[in-house]
């Protein structure tokens, strides 16, 4: 290798770590982090999902409601629910 090629390689190592390496280590070390606080915390996350299931599932049975009562009228939409 001749002394005029070095800074070319240096110039392409830093062009390949701040391109390649320093984003998929970034990435890698989010996602490392995510896993992380989502094991340490299952307990309060599976509580909320399961408050969010049902909030929307009642939400989605008041929508069939009303749509029932718009169409049929109140004594149709009570009659099913």
């Amino acid at each position: 290798m001749f002394w005029e090629n070095t800074g070319l390689m240096f110039q392409f190592l830093w062009v390949a770590f701040e391109n390649i390496i320093l984003p998929v280590a970034t990435v890698v070390a989010v996602v490392m982090v995510a896993i992380n606080i989502t094991l340490k915390h299952w307990d309060v996350i599976s509580y909320w999902l399961r408050v969010a299931s049902r909030a929307i599932s009642w939400l989605l049975l008041k929508a069939a409601w009303a749509i029932i009562y718009l169409i049929d009228g109140k004594e149709a939409a009570d009659k099913r629910f």
